[in-house]
């Protein structure tokens, strides 16, 4: 099985990409973040363990991703800003939200692809 994660550079998105190594289901992971440098850094620690955990490929790359995967889990999501309240902080994570999915419709998606 495929796995892409949408935000794999971040604290959940890395620690997703992290539970999937040790449990083993998945062939491969592909993290995806506006950080590409921070995704690629992520995918490199993660290779480096899989020799102790499971035959796993683990690498970064763009969108282009998501029409391979069987799975796409979207982590991604914004900070909270100081003194800002809960509710606009969740109108910037819907925006932003709404930009992925459509950048992801944009690449495709493979018939049966499970998104979460």
């Amino acid at each position: 099985m495929k796995v892409v994660i949408i935000g794999g550079a971040g604290r959940v998105g890395s620690n997703t990409a992290y539970a999937l190594q040790l449990g083993g289901v998945v062939e491969e992971v592909g993290l995806v973040d506006v950080a590409e440098d921070a995704a690629k850094g992520e995918a490199l620690d993660l290779m480096h363990g899989s020799a102790f955990v499971a035959s796993q490929r683990f690498y970064a790359g763009g969108y282009e991703l998501v029409p391979l995967a069987d799975v796409v889990v979207i982590t991604a999501g914004l900070r909270r800003r100081p003194d800002e309240s809960r509710l606009a902080l969740i109108n910037r994570n819907v925006a932003l939200f709404r930009e992925i999915l459509g950048k992801a419709k944009e690449a495709g998606w493979k018939e049966g692809a499970v998104l979460l």
